[in-house]
């Protein structure tokens, strides 16, 4: 994925393991809602499944999980695990709603395309042309289709309306760059050609044609307690190996285009089955069989490498099957669907857990396809995905790191992970991002621990801006120069899709999160390393020369404790 300010937010939202109390699943219709007991045997499915969700759960702390199946020739299955209320104990149920997230992605598109279907839109209509008002520098020739398929060169999170108006970061169609700012105003476009506001639109364009009556087209408080409740970490400041301490998250009303979908596993059964007739070809009661056939007919090359992306599903490649695909992040939920068209076996996935857990249910959901094939197939079962991703030669990442003032830590390896001792403490050293770990020692935990190897064997170790060193005589580096010093710190921003980020200084270069260089530009703004990047970050608000303020593809984060 692109560079987003979600990315760096210091606090990874990473979970607990709240195991007591869990609801058996079953194959619906047999679900017994409030039991310990499945209302009917399982099968070669459900009950596998079922063991390796407990596994995620356990292994991440998920408080539960909802699923949905399906299979082209009539199966369909829907299991529940866990806890929606941890607090009062209520398992989760069939009937409970989660957020499907970016997987709303799918509902926006659909509404468009049942629009082009009738004539009342079209692909290539110009943004500015239909949205009078809006300002996007070199946004000039951004047409619908480019914001359904992210080659807007949008940033990801902007505002719509920024100071000096949005811009694109590079000719559009010409990269990819996933943009929830574009999917938003591509939810405009839809409203404004049928003249609704969004939700209804979708609703009564998608939802209400495929039957599915549970679905919430947009995020109503007063529908919250048909949800799970949503878990988060209680640190929000720092990175949290797992498991940390969890609190409820508060609850945000949206309407946002980019993701504002919540549903039950039942609604998503229809969902799943409606996607596997466009797979088809078949338009079914959303649009025309040829509508169907365009909608899938041209994706462009994104979302990872290898892969594409158009109206709002990547199409992906996975042990040589291709899948039709995408994830979903909430303040209080995560989701994945994945689709294997061939074989006719679809599924989807959703866990009440904070986005930036940096989990998705994305195992889950392949494992579910897999099973689904092995049932046609009456083959053995296949062998899972491990739960959490193991380091390839965590060894390499070993060492006495000593910093230049004596103050030194050790990295050793224990049972395959990575543990981090210091002053007679022993402590977890979990991988984040790239060679970025989490840490629950004291000392380093706002921070984490980036570790740096060469030739396979580890070198120097950053604690933020402190350098520590396997071999000291090789010589510390210089401090950065000031100019870049008085930038870094930590800037907050209390949006709750916000929070804090912290911004470092050291070896020459300005790092957001200790992981990504930022290079300057005209005009004061600083970009990401990657070309394609259309993210645009700028400091000012200068008191004696110090920024108090960071402007994040326009999006304002104060600076605080530093």
């Amino acid at each position: 994925m692109d560079m987003d300010r979600r990315a760096f937010m210091g606090g990874a939202a990473l979970a607990t393991s709240y195991l007591a109390a869990c609801q058996k699943s079953t194959n619906a219709p047999q679900v017994a809602p409030g039991t310990d007991e499945a209302a009917g045997p399982a099968d070669p499915v459900t009950s596998p499944l079922k063991s390796y969700i407990e596994q995620h759960r356990a292994t991440w702390g998920l408080p539960g999980m909802t699923v949905a199946l399906v299979t082209r020739d009539g199966y369909e299955a829907i299991v529940t695990d866990g806890l929606a209320d941890i607090e009062q104990n209520i398992p989760v149920r069939p009937d409970h709603l989660f957020q499907v997230g970016s997987i709303s992605k799918m509902f926006t598109a659909l509404a468009a395309w049942s629009l082009i279907d009738e004539g009342k839109l079209w692909p290539d209509v110009k943004v500015l042309d239909v949205l009078k008002g809006l300002q996007i520098q070199g946004g000039a020739d951004i047409r619908l289709q480019n914001l359904l398929n992210h080659t807007a060169g949008l940033p990801a999170d902007s505002a719509m309306f920024v100071e000096g108006g949005l811009w694109s970061g590079f000719r559009p169609g010409t990269n990819w760059s996933y943009s929830n700012c574009g999917y938003e105003l591509a939810g405009k476009i839809v409203a404004n050609a049928d003249g609704r506001l969004f939700p209804d639109v979708v609703q009564a364009r998608v939802l209400d044609k495929i039957g599915m009556g549970a679905t919430a087209a947009a995020m109503h408080v007063a529908d919250r307690p048909r949800y799970a409740k949503g878990y988060e970490p209680a640190l929000t400041d720092r990175l949290n190996p797992i498991p940390a301490r969890m609190t409820p998250t508060p609850w945000v009303d949206s309407d946002s285009a980019a993701g504002c979908i919540a549903s039950t596993p039942g609604d998503m059964v229809k969902f799943l089955r409606f996607l596997l007739d466009v797979a088809d070809g078949k338009g079914g009661p959303v649009f025309s069989d040829e509508a169907a056939a365009r909608f899938l007919a041209d994706p462009v090359d994104g979302w990872d490498e290898g892969a594409k992306y158009g109206n709002g599903l990547a199409h992906v490649e996975i042990d040589g099957r291709k899948y039709l695909h995408h994830t979903g992040g909430m303040i209080s939920f995560c989701s994945s669907l994945h689709i294997d068209t061939e074989a006719g076996v679809a599924a989807f996935a959703s866990s009440n857990v904070h986005y930036a857990l940096d989990y998705r249910p994305k195992n889950v959901t392949i494992y579910a396809c897999e099973l689904m094939r092995t049932m046609q197939e009456s083959a053995p079962l296949p062998e899972p995905r491990p739960v959490h991703a193991t380091l390839d030669q965590p060894e390499q990442y070993t060492g006495r790191f000593t910093a230049s003032d004596g103050d030194r830590f050790d990295v050793l390896v224990s049972d395959g992970d990575l543990r981090l001792r210091k002053n007679g403490r022993e402590g977890a050293l979990y991988r984040a991002a790239d060679n970025l770990f989490a840490t629950d020692e004291p000392d380093h935990a706002i921070t984490g621990v980036v570790i740096e190897t060469e030739d396979g064997r580890a070198v120097r170790a950053w604690c933020g801006e402190q350098e520590y060193l396997v071999d000291p005589s090789i010589g510390y580096k210089p401090p950065a120069p000031e100019a870049l010093r008085v930038l870094a710190g930590r800037y907050d921003n209390d949006d709750r899709w916000a929070g804090p980020i912290y911004v470092y200084a050291r070896d020459g270069k300005v790092l957001l999160g200790n992981i990504v260089e930022l290079l300057p530009m005209e005009g004061g703004y600083w970009r990401h390393s990657d070309d394609a990047s259309p993210e645009r970050i700028r400091f000012d608000g200068m008191i004696n020369g110090v920024p108090q303020r960071m402007l994040f593809s326009g999006v304002p984060y104060i600076r605080r404790f530093s």
